[in-house]
Protein backbone atom coordinates (compact mmCIF):
# COMPACT_ATOMS: atom_id res chain seq x y z
CA UNK A 1 0.00 0.00 0.00
CA UNK A 2 1.21 3.56 -1.04
CA UNK A 3 2.68 5.43 2.10
CA UNK A 4 0.13 8.52 2.32
CA UNK A 5 2.62 11.67 1.68
CA UNK A 6 2.34 14.61 3.64
CA UNK A 7 2.47 17.70 1.18
CA UNK A 8 3.38 20.39 4.02
CA UNK A 9 6.49 18.04 4.45
CA UNK A 10 7.24 17.40 1.14
CA UNK A 11 7.09 20.90 -0.39
CA UNK A 12 9.42 21.90 3.01
CA UNK A 13 11.89 19.17 2.44
CA UNK A 14 12.12 20.93 -1.43
CA UNK A 15 12.32 24.14 -0.57
CA UNK A 16 15.23 25.88 -1.38
CA UNK A 17 16.54 28.62 -3.85
CA UNK A 18 15.34 27.07 -6.95
CA UNK A 19 12.10 27.10 -9.29
CA UNK A 20 10.46 24.16 -9.91
CA UNK A 21 8.33 23.04 -13.00
CA UNK A 22 5.23 22.31 -11.78
CA UNK A 23 5.05 18.33 -11.65
CA UNK A 24 3.33 15.06 -9.41
CA UNK A 25 7.17 15.16 -8.01
CA UNK A 26 7.06 19.30 -7.38
CA UNK A 27 3.17 19.89 -6.88
CA UNK A 28 1.42 23.12 -6.87
CA UNK A 29 1.34 24.68 -3.86
CA UNK A 30 -1.40 25.27 -1.46
CA UNK A 31 -2.10 29.07 -1.53
CA UNK A 32 -2.09 28.49 -5.68
CA UNK A 33 -4.04 25.60 -5.86
CA UNK A 34 -7.59 26.78 -6.18
CA UNK A 35 -6.85 28.76 -9.32
CA UNK A 36 -6.39 25.86 -11.57
CA UNK A 37 -8.60 22.77 -12.41
CA UNK A 38 -8.13 19.29 -12.13
CA UNK A 39 -7.46 18.97 -15.70
CA UNK A 40 -5.86 22.09 -15.89
CA UNK A 41 -4.30 22.18 -19.83
CA UNK A 42 -1.28 24.30 -19.35
CA UNK A 43 1.90 23.79 -21.41
CA UNK A 44 4.34 24.91 -18.29
CA UNK A 45 3.58 25.97 -15.02
CA UNK A 46 6.52 27.28 -12.82
CA UNK A 47 6.53 28.04 -8.92
CA UNK A 48 9.32 30.21 -7.96
CA UNK A 49 10.00 30.83 -3.70
CA UNK A 50 9.84 33.73 -1.23
CA UNK A 51 13.49 34.59 -1.29
CA UNK A 52 14.30 33.61 2.57
CA UNK A 53 16.85 31.67 3.75
CA UNK A 54 15.85 27.66 4.35
CA UNK A 55 16.65 28.09 8.79
CA UNK A 56 13.60 30.66 8.59
CA UNK A 57 11.13 28.17 6.96
CA UNK A 58 8.59 25.47 8.30
CA UNK A 59 6.10 23.17 7.13
CA UNK A 60 2.68 24.64 6.39
CA UNK A 61 4.19 28.34 5.19
CA UNK A 62 3.55 29.33 2.15
CA UNK A 63 7.24 29.02 0.62
CA UNK A 64 6.17 29.94 -3.25
CA UNK A 65 6.04 33.92 -3.77
CA UNK A 66 4.80 33.39 -7.55
CA UNK A 67 3.09 30.48 -9.84
CA UNK A 68 3.50 31.18 -13.48
CA UNK A 69 1.57 29.30 -16.19
CA UNK A 70 2.22 29.33 -19.78
CA UNK A 71 -1.33 28.48 -22.00
CA UNK A 72 -1.61 28.21 -26.10
CA UNK A 73 -3.00 31.65 -26.18
CA UNK A 74 -2.56 33.20 -22.55
CA UNK A 75 -0.18 33.73 -19.89
CA UNK A 76 -0.79 33.93 -16.00
CA UNK A 77 1.31 35.15 -13.25
CA UNK A 78 0.02 34.13 -9.72
CA UNK A 79 1.58 37.02 -7.15
CA UNK A 80 1.78 36.10 -3.43
CA UNK A 81 0.50 39.40 -0.95
CA UNK A 82 0.22 37.89 2.50
CA UNK A 83 -1.93 35.04 2.44
CA UNK A 84 -4.12 35.58 -0.74
CA UNK A 85 -3.37 35.66 -4.49
CA UNK A 86 -3.28 38.15 -7.17
CA UNK A 87 -3.99 37.01 -10.73
CA UNK A 88 -2.52 38.73 -13.52
CA UNK A 89 -3.83 36.95 -17.08
CA UNK A 90 -1.77 38.06 -20.37
CA UNK A 91 -3.78 37.15 -23.77
CA UNK A 92 -0.84 36.19 -25.80
CA UNK A 93 -1.92 38.44 -28.81
CA UNK A 94 -1.40 41.05 -26.41
CA UNK A 95 2.21 40.12 -25.45
CA UNK A 96 5.01 42.78 -26.07
CA UNK A 97 8.16 41.35 -25.28
CA UNK A 98 10.42 39.85 -22.42
CA UNK A 99 13.66 41.08 -20.55
CA UNK A 100 15.67 38.89 -18.08
CA UNK A 101 18.53 39.99 -15.86
CA UNK A 102 21.02 37.82 -14.34
CA UNK A 103 23.91 38.78 -12.14
CA UNK A 104 25.43 36.30 -10.16
CA UNK A 105 22.52 34.25 -8.39
CA UNK A 106 20.19 36.95 -8.60
CA UNK A 107 17.29 37.20 -11.37
CA UNK A 108 14.71 39.41 -12.49
CA UNK A 109 12.26 38.24 -15.02
CA UNK A 110 9.51 41.35 -16.74
CA UNK A 111 6.61 40.23 -19.33
CA UNK A 112 5.60 43.47 -20.96
CA UNK A 113 1.96 43.47 -22.62
CA UNK A 114 -0.35 46.03 -23.81
CA UNK A 115 -0.98 46.90 -20.27
CA UNK A 116 1.05 46.17 -17.91
CA UNK A 117 4.37 45.02 -17.47
CA UNK A 118 4.83 42.16 -14.73
CA UNK A 119 8.22 41.79 -12.83
CA UNK A 120 9.37 39.22 -10.44
CA UNK A 121 12.35 37.97 -8.96
CA UNK A 122 13.96 34.23 -9.69
CA UNK A 123 17.20 32.71 -8.47
CA UNK A 124 19.44 32.21 -11.28
CA UNK A 125 20.70 29.03 -10.35
CA UNK A 126 16.87 28.28 -12.16
CA UNK A 127 17.99 30.37 -15.65
CA UNK A 128 17.79 27.49 -17.72
CA UNK A 129 13.71 26.84 -16.55
CA UNK A 130 12.96 30.56 -17.66
CA UNK A 131 14.89 30.24 -20.48
CA UNK A 132 12.43 27.55 -21.38
CA UNK A 133 9.46 29.77 -20.85
CA UNK A 134 11.17 32.29 -22.74
CA UNK A 135 11.23 30.04 -26.03
CA UNK A 136 8.03 29.15 -24.88
CA UNK A 137 6.20 31.92 -24.80
CA UNK A 138 7.47 33.31 -28.33
CA UNK A 139 6.53 30.45 -29.99
CA UNK A 140 2.93 30.30 -28.54
CA UNK A 141 2.87 34.13 -29.04
CA UNK A 142 4.08 34.26 -32.78
CA UNK A 143 1.45 31.11 -33.57
CA UNK A 144 -1.12 34.45 -32.32
CA UNK A 145 0.07 36.26 -34.85
CA UNK A 146 -2.50 37.06 -38.14
CA UNK A 147 -1.10 36.42 -41.65
CA UNK A 148 1.20 39.49 -43.07
CA UNK A 149 1.85 40.99 -39.49
CA UNK A 150 5.53 40.21 -40.34
CA UNK A 151 7.97 43.03 -40.42
CA UNK A 152 10.31 43.66 -43.02
CA UNK A 153 13.70 44.21 -41.56
CA UNK A 154 16.29 43.44 -44.93
CA UNK A 155 16.95 47.58 -45.01
CA UNK A 156 18.23 47.81 -40.72
CA UNK A 157 22.66 48.11 -40.86
CA UNK A 158 24.92 45.76 -39.77
CA UNK A 159 27.99 46.35 -38.37
CA UNK A 160 31.45 45.37 -37.95
CA UNK A 161 31.81 46.55 -34.32
CA UNK A 162 32.68 44.10 -32.12
CA UNK A 163 31.96 44.89 -28.40
CA UNK A 164 34.97 45.17 -25.45
CA UNK A 165 33.36 42.79 -22.60
CA UNK A 166 34.55 39.33 -23.01
CA UNK A 167 30.69 38.66 -21.39
CA UNK A 168 29.01 40.57 -24.10
CA UNK A 169 31.42 39.04 -26.85
CA UNK A 170 30.68 35.32 -24.99
CA UNK A 171 26.87 35.54 -25.49
CA UNK A 172 26.98 36.94 -28.40
CA UNK A 173 29.07 33.91 -29.64
CA UNK A 174 26.55 31.62 -27.72
CA UNK A 175 23.76 33.14 -28.99
CA UNK A 176 24.53 33.14 -32.83
CA UNK A 177 25.92 28.99 -32.29
CA UNK A 178 22.08 28.62 -31.46
CA UNK A 179 20.65 31.44 -33.98
CA UNK A 180 22.76 31.97 -37.41
CA UNK A 181 21.01 34.82 -38.62
CA UNK A 182 21.21 36.67 -35.69
CA UNK A 183 22.77 40.11 -37.09
CA UNK A 184 24.28 43.19 -34.75
CA UNK A 185 23.12 46.34 -36.01
CA UNK A 186 24.73 48.56 -33.57
CA UNK A 187 27.25 48.59 -30.74
CA UNK A 188 26.79 50.79 -27.91
CA UNK A 189 30.09 51.86 -26.22
CA UNK A 190 30.20 52.28 -22.40
CA UNK A 191 30.83 55.75 -21.20
CA UNK A 192 30.43 57.83 -18.30
CA UNK A 193 26.89 59.73 -18.30
CA UNK A 194 26.45 63.25 -16.11
CA UNK A 195 23.01 64.15 -15.02
CA UNK A 196 22.28 67.27 -15.78
CA UNK A 197 22.15 70.15 -13.18
CA UNK A 198 23.73 67.42 -10.80
CA UNK A 199 25.51 69.60 -7.88
CA UNK A 200 27.33 66.71 -6.20
CA UNK A 201 30.70 67.26 -4.93
CA UNK A 202 33.88 65.93 -6.73
CA UNK A 203 34.41 63.34 -4.24
CA UNK A 204 30.82 61.57 -4.70
CA UNK A 205 30.66 62.12 -8.31
CA UNK A 206 34.46 59.77 -7.98
CA UNK A 207 32.73 57.10 -5.99
CA UNK A 208 29.34 57.00 -7.49
CA UNK A 209 30.33 57.88 -10.83
CA UNK A 210 27.60 56.44 -13.22
CA UNK A 211 28.35 54.77 -16.60
CA UNK A 212 26.26 53.89 -19.49
CA UNK A 213 26.34 50.00 -20.00
CA UNK A 214 27.71 48.60 -23.11
CA UNK A 215 24.97 47.29 -25.21
CA UNK A 216 24.69 45.27 -28.13
CA UNK A 217 21.70 45.56 -30.82
CA UNK A 218 20.69 42.92 -32.53
CA UNK A 219 18.21 41.83 -34.78
CA UNK A 220 16.84 38.26 -36.81
CA UNK A 221 13.58 38.64 -39.21
CA UNK A 222 11.49 38.50 -35.69
CA UNK A 223 13.06 39.57 -33.02
CA UNK A 224 15.18 42.38 -31.89
CA UNK A 225 17.50 41.59 -29.09
CA UNK A 226 19.38 43.88 -26.85
CA UNK A 227 21.91 42.49 -24.63
CA UNK A 228 23.25 44.86 -22.36
CA UNK A 229 26.25 44.58 -19.60
CA UNK A 230 24.37 45.10 -16.69
CA UNK A 231 21.43 47.49 -15.91
CA UNK A 232 21.34 51.55 -16.97
CA UNK A 233 22.73 53.32 -15.01
CA UNK A 234 25.90 51.34 -14.27
CA UNK A 235 27.73 52.80 -11.02
CA UNK A 236 31.70 52.33 -11.16
CA UNK A 237 32.12 51.64 -7.36
CA UNK A 238 29.26 48.51 -7.37
CA UNK A 239 30.91 45.93 -9.58
CA UNK A 240 28.77 44.83 -12.28
CA UNK A 241 28.58 41.08 -13.35
CA UNK A 242 25.55 40.64 -14.64
CA UNK A 243 23.51 41.70 -18.04
CA UNK A 244 20.14 42.45 -19.70
CA UNK A 245 18.94 40.66 -22.84
CA UNK A 246 15.47 41.94 -23.99
CA UNK A 247 13.96 40.42 -26.16
CA UNK A 248 10.89 42.38 -28.58
CA UNK A 249 9.09 41.02 -31.61
CA UNK A 250 9.11 43.64 -34.35
CA UNK A 251 5.91 43.26 -35.47
CA UNK A 252 4.83 44.05 -31.24
CA UNK A 253 6.32 47.29 -31.08
CA UNK A 254 3.46 50.03 -30.91
CA UNK A 255 6.02 52.87 -31.53
CA UNK A 256 9.68 53.72 -31.80
CA UNK A 257 11.91 57.44 -31.14
CA UNK A 258 15.35 58.61 -30.92
CA UNK A 259 15.29 61.91 -28.43
CA UNK A 260 17.44 63.73 -26.90
CA UNK A 261 18.16 63.29 -23.70
CA UNK A 262 16.12 65.32 -20.42
CA UNK A 263 17.95 63.80 -17.30
CA UNK A 264 21.92 63.26 -19.21
CA UNK A 265 24.21 65.56 -20.73
CA UNK A 266 25.31 64.68 -24.42
CA UNK A 267 23.07 61.83 -24.45
CA UNK A 268 20.34 60.51 -27.01
CA UNK A 269 17.57 57.97 -26.18
CA UNK A 270 15.81 55.36 -28.08
CA UNK A 271 12.63 54.83 -26.74
CA UNK A 272 10.51 51.80 -27.69
CA UNK A 273 6.72 51.72 -26.88
CA UNK A 274 5.72 48.26 -25.98
CA UNK A 275 1.42 49.23 -25.27
CA UNK A 276 1.14 51.18 -22.02
CA UNK A 277 5.15 50.57 -21.20
CA UNK A 278 8.51 51.42 -22.60
CA UNK A 279 11.85 50.68 -23.13
CA UNK A 280 14.54 53.15 -23.45
CA UNK A 281 18.06 52.73 -24.44
CA UNK A 282 20.80 55.59 -23.67
CA UNK A 283 23.86 56.02 -26.16
CA UNK A 284 25.70 59.00 -26.68
CA UNK A 285 25.50 61.82 -28.87
CA UNK A 286 28.81 60.85 -30.78
CA UNK A 287 27.87 57.37 -31.75
CA UNK A 288 25.99 57.55 -35.03
CA UNK A 289 25.79 53.36 -35.41
CA UNK A 290 22.76 53.32 -32.78
CA UNK A 291 21.00 56.40 -34.28
CA UNK A 292 21.38 55.04 -37.63
CA UNK A 293 20.15 51.66 -36.21
CA UNK A 294 17.08 52.76 -35.10
CA UNK A 295 15.99 55.54 -37.23
CA UNK A 296 16.26 52.82 -39.88
CA UNK A 297 13.84 50.60 -38.07
CA UNK A 298 11.52 53.17 -37.85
Amino acid sequence: MAENVNLDIAEYNAFGPWAYEISAKYPLPRLFAPYFAADDNAVLKIKIPREIERRNASPGMDLYDYVVALYEDSLLVLERRDDKAVEHRINLKDFKGIRIYENMLKGGYTIYSAEEAISFPFNAVSIDLFQKLTNLVLEKAQGMDVAGSTVQVSSLPVTDTVPESMLLTNMLHDIQMKVPDLRVGAVQKSVDVHRKGATRDIIERLLWKEMNPEALHTYTDQYLVVLENGVFPNRVAMQEFGYTQTIIPFNRISGMEVVTSEEYSLMQECVISLGSSKVVYHFDVYNEEVAEFYNAFK
